[in-house]
């Protein structure tokens, strides 16, 4: 008896430790610019410093860039939840914005704050990683993606809207969709059309098939809903 209650309390210290020792790994911020893989040039590293600054002071937000080596034993997701909260990146108004760069596990990782859901939803950081960020992290460019990056968030915090581009496909995938939503809705309509006597039809007033948006679009406001702490959106390159 006593030999198993001695071999359960070795096993909830080992657990313990692990779980702290996951805690203790996190680096402390050195700054709004924290390049711990040493893998940001000096001038890169000057210019989002110099971004950082000027959200800090013009809008009260606070931009943490941190690059590392490899997240584990946490993925980088957990990874960047955890040091967004143990830094309190963003001070008591959740203004806060974190972007991660885990070089071994080549994987960008961007964290909102509950106060910026609204203006940066998912949705858009994610697009925003895959038009601006992620070409420039494929080829080994982490100082150029990161700090196009926080340029980008920047400009999108200040009310400068990043015009999401679309690929061709997908601009054809749109154009026939429209085309096929407009072919039904014809179809349907003019099997509905009441007829009168002698077979004259009585035409109601046109049906209009609504257009897709252009652009990206999107309000701000809708899609910031609930404080997860799970905001932000992550990409694999």
């Amino acid at each position: 008896m006593q030999k198993a209650f001695h071999r359960r309390f070795l096993i909830v210290i080992l657990l313990l430790l692990a779980t702290a020792s996951c805690f203790a790994a996190l680096p402390r911020p050195v700054g709004y610019v924290n390049d711990f893989a040493n893998v940001i040039g000096r001038d890169h590293r000057q210019q989002m410093e110099d971004v950082a600054t000027s959200l800090k002071e013009e809008h009260g937000v606070e931009l943490a860039v941190v690059t590392i080596r490899t997240a584990a034993p946490l993925t980088p997701k957990d990874y960047a939840t955890q040091l967004f909260n143990e830094w309190g990146i963003g001070g008591p108004e959740d203004s806060g914005l974190l972007i991660l760069l885990s070089v071994d596990d080549r994987e960008i990782q961007v964290e909102v704050g509950y106060g910026l859901e609204g203006v940066l939803p998912d949705g858009k950081v994610g697009a925003i990683l895959d038009q601006a960020v992620v070409p420039h992290l494929a080829k080994g460019e982490y100082g150029q993606g990161l700090l196009a990056g926080a340029k980008v968030f920047k400009g999108e915090l200040a009310g400068e809207h990043y015009e999401l581009g679309r690929r061709e496909d997908d601009w054809l995938v749109a154009f026939i969709i429209f085309i096929l939503i407009a072919v039904i809705v014809t179809y349907l309509y003019r099997r509905q059309e009441p007829k009168g006597p002698g077979g004259t039809v009585h035409r109601p007033r046109p049906v209009r098939v609504p257009r897709f948006p252009h652009g990206g679009g999107g309000g701000f406001g809708g899609f910031g809903g609930g404080r997860s702490g799970g905001g932000g959106a992550g990409r694999k390159f």
